[in-house]
């Protein structure tokens, strides 16, 4: 199915229907104008071819100039094409084995039909080959030409050619299409692919040198660098520097990455790491080993403090409580009216003049 047939089909339905609607309204008149004619058949004859003439004139007036005008109106044809509407600015990839180009497609509307043209351009921006539609035919949703390249001069074998590409189908508008060309003389196929700029803005600025030169370059990368993107990003993840620090961590557009200080901090850090230690400032390490014998300082004693056993500390209190049971001796032979308090067991608990327990006479 073309569905360029559509505007045919709309031209003669509009058409006819203008028509109806004009015997309609004019028709009782025209019937009461026959009743009172009183010419001659001949005449009713001639009457009649004339008014047919004029229906005729009107039809090729409404079909071949009027709707035709209206039908370069862009949102008639989109609301006729509907989901088959195709028209406008396409970027599309060439793929060979041997090159890759970015052609700039233009579809735009002829009457009933489309007229379909562009231009080829290399990496550097340098017009390759063109093309315009010497012969085609659409059939939803594959579209097979024949096309013709105005740079060659034939003795390469590249002026003429075919193609055939398929359009995406959607509920919507196709943006996408892909296929294949090849140049008659040429046993080499060419791989498309075809993307369709939808923003006026981008449609304008490929009309200017400094404009083209951006949305090429940005097509191109989206067409031909995918494996490049894809080795850069595992790239990025292999060299890129761990971080600990849960401060040196900030949150963009709701994923966690390490900060531009944090980064340097840890790459100081390693390469701190990896410098080798110089040893030629350190102290010599002496061989001589102390034997005790060398001569030692004359107040060395005055402040070593001795180191004393537990025995030691035993004997010291042994003295101690001699020394005490002793005083206590000579105090209670000197005070013989010292009085004593007996417990509820019996048991005498001896008192010091100030009342204080003394538990060593106890035990």
């Amino acid at each position: 199915m073309n569905p360029y047939n559509r505007f045919s089909l709309v031209s003669s339905s509009v058409t006819a229907a203008l028509i109806l609607a004009i015997i309609a309204v004019a028709s009782p008149h025209i019937l009461s104008l026959i009743n009172q004619f009183q010419g001659s058949a001949l005449e009713m004859g001639l009457i009649c071819a004339g008014t047919v003439t004029v229906m005729v004139v009107f039809w090729m007036a409404v079909t071949e100039v009027i709707l035709p005008t209206l039908f370069r109106l862009n949102w008639v044809r989109k609301l006729i094409l509907g989901r088959y509407y195709i028209e406008g600015t396409w970027l599309q990839a060439e793929k060979s084995a041997h090159a890759a180009h970015v052609a700039v497609i233009d579809i735009q509307p002829n009457g009933k039909s489309f007229t379909f043209s562009g231009y080829a351009l290399d990496e550097n921006l340098n017009v390759n080959s063109n093309v315009l539609l010497e012969l085609s035919r659409f059939d939803w949703p594959f579209l097979t030409y024949k096309y013709r390249n105005s740079l060659s001069d034939g003795a390469d074998g590249q002026r003429d050619g075919v193609g055939e590409v398929q359009f995406e189908m959607n509920r919507s508008a196709a943006r996408r299409y892909n296929g294949f060309s090849q140049y008659i003389k040429n046993q080499e196929r060419v791989r498309l692919e075809g993307a369709k700029l939808v923003r006026n803005a981008d449609v304008k600025r490929l009309r200017t040198l400094e404009g083209r030169e951006e949305i090429v370059d940005q097509y191109w990368d989206l067409f031909f660098g995918r494996e490049a993107r894809r080795l850069q990003k595992q790239a990025k993840a292999q060299t890129a520097a761990p971080v600990k620090a849960a401060d040196d961590f900030f949150r963009v557009g709701g994923v966690v990455a390490p900060t531009a200080s944090s980064v340097q901090a840890v790459k100081a850090k390693e390469a701190e790491a990896s410098e080798p230690l110089d040893l030629t400032d350190a102290v010599p390490v002496s061989d001589e080993r102390r034997t005790g014998e060398a001569e030692r300082p004359s107040d060395l004693e005055e402040h070593v403090i001795p180191r004393r056993r537990v025995s030691d500390w035993q004997e010291a209190d042994l003295k101690k409580d001699e020394a005490d049971a002793e005083a206590d001796a000579t105090t209670a032979s000197a005070k013989p009216e010292e009085k004593s308090e007996t417990s509820e067991g019996g048991v005498k608990t001896p008192v010091t003049k100030k009342g204080v327990f003394d538990a060593r006479h106890v035990m």
